[in-house]
């Protein structure tokens, strides 16, 4: 019996030993019943919580070794139902899904084997005290934090303008021998607090929140967070937007506005707005920073604009239709800042929209001013990519590289894939195995060894029947024609989708083009853009094609570069001129097809 073992914990709260400790009792179990552990499907997912099956990357290696033709382990031994999930359905999912590729799981601390008639009962049983430890902790953690709110304590998290404060408790020990942490207080941050309030002074006198942005970043103050998804550290109009609306800063905690649930696709938790009857108001007068005059002419400001503005707000460049068909938006880079490219002007009477640096719009921390029309980069680059992709060059290139690499695969598969008449050479010796112990029960009566060993042999006979009736051999003549249909389709398809539904070819692009890099340059004629960035032609899980350093022409030549212009004049026909010269983005194409990478 060839075995994996899967171990998982999931907070600090866990030692990292914990996994040690996991396998060992898995690999004690495989000896006592003189299985074999395969040392390279041992695998391990630390500090991910056991709520969502998504993000577990040793447990989907795992799944995907299982769904092989020819799987290389028959069963995934598991310390208990816990570590597989603390979902009741998604551990029964997994479950089903291993039973149908012929790998049983054994859950080792609770002795159950999903192969057994009784096991589904067992794993329901379990699994339900595993989803209600989820429950209660979460109930837990609220009822806990709702009492420091209760008793003024913060309960959770930082916010600018303040210093969190540990209460301890030198009469209980906490982690690394420490004393306990009761609670978090908070005091103000003078410095902090002066930035506040001139935050909503700037605000109730007039100016617009990138505008606030720009002049806190000019004069070097610290931003409150460090930036997750660009290299600078500044101000922005979103932060500014929170903070003037936190009650906190008037001495009011507004607690349980939201609550943290977990998509179940993608395993990740959104916050969702609770009922206004559910919130918590407590006053802390001590950390009130700006007067009551202050908030209110703030908050005065902040409706009028709102009622000024709703009409627009409501659809919103993003979440309009054609906010929804910007097939580029999300892949664009800004090469000096690493910030994503946004549409940074509404349409207006023009009829379009620009793409910028929000950075520098809105930050006034990047030197990039260069901004391009949304319609005529989309209507240059979708040309480039559909010559790309029909370059009989570039697929030729693509379909020997390919063939070569597809046959030395297969050929590695069949040396690993198992004969039919193996196959049935194990039945056989498997069922004269089991005639001897039919015998044998009969002479000496009802023994539970041996109707154990009678159950092992005819559970491992029924998989090996079900092995030789999906049997198929690996047939590594694949011609070059068959690889061509196969390439072809799927470059085909991806420019018929640029052609019709819109939101389709938006994910299709997402699949297919990595991040493009826009790099401002200035030249004699005016700033243009270098970009630089990836294609993929196919699926991921077929071949990964990489360009290091930027779309591929259609004409190949080898060693030479070539540039692509985009036009980012106002032009909008033939009858109108641009307001100054002519703006071009330049492409930079490298020719030659390089960095390949076969999956």
């Amino acid at each position: 019996m060839r075995c994996a073992v899967y171990a998982r914990y999931s907070s600090d709260l866990q030692r990292e030993s914990s996994v040690e400790d996991q396998i060992r009792k898995c690999r004690t179990f495989a000896e006592s019943k003189g299985w074999f552990v395969l040392e390279e499907y041992v695998r391990s997912d630390q500090e991910i919580s056991g709520a969502s099956l998504a993000g577990r990357p040793a447990l989907g290696f795992l799944l995907a070794a299982a769904k092989r033709h020819s799987r290389p382990f028959d069963r995934i031994l598991i310390d208990d139902t816990s570590r597989l999930s603390r979902n009741l359905a998604d551990a029964h999912k997994m479950v089903a899904t291993l039973r149908f590729n012929g790998v049983g799981v054994t859950f080792v601390s609770q002795n159950i084997d999903t192969l057994d008639k009784a096991s589904c009962q067992l794993v329901t049983l379990n699994g339900m005290m595993d989803e209600q430890y989820l429950v209660g902790l979460a109930d837990k953690v609220h009822r806990g934090q709702e009492g420091r709110v209760l008793r003024g304590l913060n309960p959770g998290g930082k916010l600018y303008g303040y210093n969190n404060v540990p209460i301890l408790n030198p009469n209980r020990p906490g982690k690394y021998g420490q004393p306990a942490v009761d609670g978090v207080d908070q005091e103000i941050n003078p410095g902090q607090a002066e930035v506040v309030v001139r935050i909503f002074g700037m605000y109730a006198s007039g100016m617009g929140l990138a505008l606030i942005s720009k002049t806190l970043n000019a004069e070097g103050i610290p931003a409150p967070q460090p930036p997750r998804t660009r290299e600078l550290q500044a101000w922005c109009p979103s932060s500014i937007r929170e903070m003037l609306r936190n009650e906190l800063y008037r001495g009011v905690r507004v607690w349980n506005r939201t609550a943290k649930t977990r998509n179940p696709e993608t395993g990740r938790k959104v916050s969702k707005a609770r009922p206004k009857e559910d919130w918590q108001r407590v006053p802390v007068p001590k950390l009130r920073i700006v007067s009551e005059e202050l908030w209110t002419a703030v908050q005065s400001r902040i409706a009028q604009l709102h009622t000024k503005h709703v009409a627009a707000r409501l659809g919103g460049m993003n979440r309009t239709a054609g906010g929804r068909s910007y097939l580029f938006s999300g892949l664009l880079v800004c090469g000096i800042c690493k910030s994503r490219l946004v549409i940074i002007s509404g349409q207006g009477k023009r009829g379009y929209v620009r793409y910028g640096c929000p950075s520098h719009r809105y930050r006034g921390v990047c030197n990039n001013a260069v901004t391009i029309r949304q319609d005529r980069l989309e209507e240059q680059l979708l040309a480039e990519i559909e010559q790309r992709i029909s370059n009989p060059t570039m697929i030729e290139h693509i379909l020997v590289r390919f063939q070569a690499e597809l046959q030395k695969r297969l050929a590695v598969l069949q040396r690993q894939n198992v004969g039919l008449d193996s196959l049935r050479h194990d039945r056989s010796i498997l069922k004269a195995k089991t005639q001897r112990l039919v015998e044998a029960i009969t002479a000496t009566g009802h023994s539970p060894a041996l109707l154990s060993s009678l159950s092992d042999s005819e559970r491992q006979m029924a998989e090996l029947d079900h092995r030789i009736e999906t049997f198929k051999p690996i047939n590594i003549q694949t011609t070059l024609e068959e690889i061509r249909k196969f390439v072809s389709s799927n470059t085909l398809n991806l420019r018929d989708l640029l052609h019709q539904d819109a939101s389709r070819a938006k994910a299709a692009l997402s699949r297919h083009i990595g991040q493009l890099t826009l790099n401002p340059k200035q030249t004699p004629s005016g700033s243009i853009y270098e970009v630089s960035g990836g294609v993929n032609l196919l699926n991921q899980d077929v071949m990964q094609v990489v360009a290091r350093d930027g779309i591929e022409p259609p004409t190949v030549r080898k060693g030479k570069w070539t540039s692509v212009k985009l036009d980012l004049s106002n032009r909008t026909g033939s009858r109108m001129r641009p307001r100054k010269s002519p703006t071009t983005v330049r492409m930079r194409l490298l020719a030659q097809p390089v960095a390949w990478q076969f999956i």
